[in-house]
């Protein structure tokens, strides 16, 4: 693979609204995002059709869930190593193509030992979207749109909720194996539509061998040293003990506090999708007015006022005595989850050290997974004491993320002016500006 830095010759259609950079990177990045989580949607959406296609119990097909999802915990550090040594493009392209293959798989494979395999392999295809898409991202365009370029790629995870509903009733109609097959046609042609981006290379490195020829140790070292970037680990971890515990609980909870059964379970999916929309939409455009307004400590602060009212919601959850209550406090709990997507993806890409943009995103999506076992005791106190309180519980860890956030602010300024310093007079002038008056 090599590191390419020309100008791409299919990316001349450009937009003012990102700094006059191209709409193709992101539009086949946030696509295959996009179809990425349609995958992984579908899966669980038929998971009963699949369990009984398999001989499978209820432990079986949740452990067929979950275990791909750890291969986010196993491969953060690695996909991050290869996206600073590496085209971006290329691995993008390899993981896409990887998952498309994973996808048509699922439907054919005659045992679940295979299913098990491929469903793996999907897992270790998607590290792209969450690792390697961002750090593209951040250099593809210049640091003043990066609350806009983030906005869209993320609204992809919330916009995949609604996908449930069609991959139901393609099952319904088609069989569980359908939905599986034809993922695949958009998955292979937006990798093919990646084939006209080109890696701009990494911002403020002359030389890839720069990032190339440093060590674990020396890497790990410019990592630590970036005292933001320490403090977004611990909020990625925190959120991630609040968010995995939301996710796990919400149909639980309606289950056995008001009674809900599977029409009703399904319609406050549907809200956490639309309030997780709405919410990503509104940090994007928080975010940019920030970045514009020459605020960028205060994107720490948004993320962490999201988190307050993350834990707002959870606490509304925890006491509510209507379920119309508790209807309207997971919609505000699911809008809070995605408000803070823009401003925190921007934050990284400025923060993170010259060269290593692949490692320091990898390094908060390691922190965020491994806040998903931090997850685990909430949904066992739900059993055991009622899933009021384990909502309480999450409301905790949605205020310790705040509080945390909410630190990282007075450290903002000089890390962003650091990481501009160490990158050169080829950095975009405008993030510098932004940085003089943060």
């Amino acid at each position: 693979m090599s590191d390419r830095s020309e100008p791409a010759t299919g990316q001349q259609a450009s937009t003012g609204a990102l700094g006059g950079s191209s709409l193709l990177p992101l539009g086949v990045l946030s696509g295959l995002n996009l179809v990425d989580e349609f995958d992984r949607v579908a899966f669980s959406a038929l998971s009963p059709e699949i369990r009984d296609a398999f001989g499978l119990d209820d432990t079986d097909i949740q452990l067929l869930i979950i275990v791909p999802a750890m291969m986010l915990l196993l491969l953060a550090a690695p996909i991050g190593w290869l996206a600073d040594r590496y085209s971006r493009v290329v691995i993008s392209i390899m993981s896409a193509v990887f998952w498309g293959v994973a996808s048509v798989a699922t439907g054919l494979v005659p045992s679940a030992a295979l299913l098990l395999v491929v469903r793996i392999l999907s897992g270790i295809g998607r590290n792209a979207n969450e690792i390697v898409h961002p750090s593209l991202l951040s250099d593809l365009y210049p640091p003043a749109s990066h609350p806009r370029v983030f906005l869209v790629h993320r609204l992809a995870n919330p916009a995949s909720q609604l996908s449930g509903i069609a991959a139901g009733w393609l099952g319904a109609q088609l069989g569980w194996r359908w939905p599986f097959y034809l993922i695949a046609i958009p998955t292979f042609a937006l990798a093919l539509a990646l084939l006209a981006v080109r890696d701009p290379g990494r911002r403020g490195l002359a030389e890839r061998r720069d990032v190339v020829r440093l060590g674990v140790g020396e890497t790990v070292r410019r990592l630590t040293a970036v005292r933001s970037l320490r403090r977004s680990w611990a909020t990625a971890f925190a959120l991630a003990v609040a968010a995995f515990g939301m996710f796990a609980l919400a149909s639980l909870y309606f289950e056995q506090v008001w009674g809900y059964g599977p029409k009703g379970r399904g319609l406050v999916q549907a809200v956490i999708g639309g309030g997780w929309m709405a919410g990503v939409a509104v940090g994007g455009r928080l975010a940019d007015r920030l970045v514009h307004g020459g605020r960028i400590a205060d994107l720490a602060t948004l993320c962490g006022n999201a988190f307050f009212l993350f834990a707002l919601g959870g606490i509304g959850l925890a006491v509510s005595p209507a379920d119309w209550l508790a209807v309207v406090a997971v919609a505000v709990l699911a809008m809070a989850n995605g408000v803070w997507q823009s401003p925190y993806y921007s934050v990284l890409g400025r923060i993170a050290p010259a060269g290593l943009s692949g490692q320091a995103f990898g390094s908060a999506v390691l922190a965020y997974a491994l806040g998903g076992f931090g997850a685990l005791p909430i949904g066992q106190a739900g059993d055991r004491w009622g899933y009021r309180w384990g909502f309480v519980l999450i409301a905790g860890a949605g205020l310790a993320a705040a509080l945390l956030a909410r630190s990282v602010a007075p450290l903002l300024r000089a890390d962003v002016a650091a990481s501009l310093a160490a990158r050169g007079p080829g950095e975009d002038p405008s993030g510098a500006d932004l940085v003089d008056r943060a």
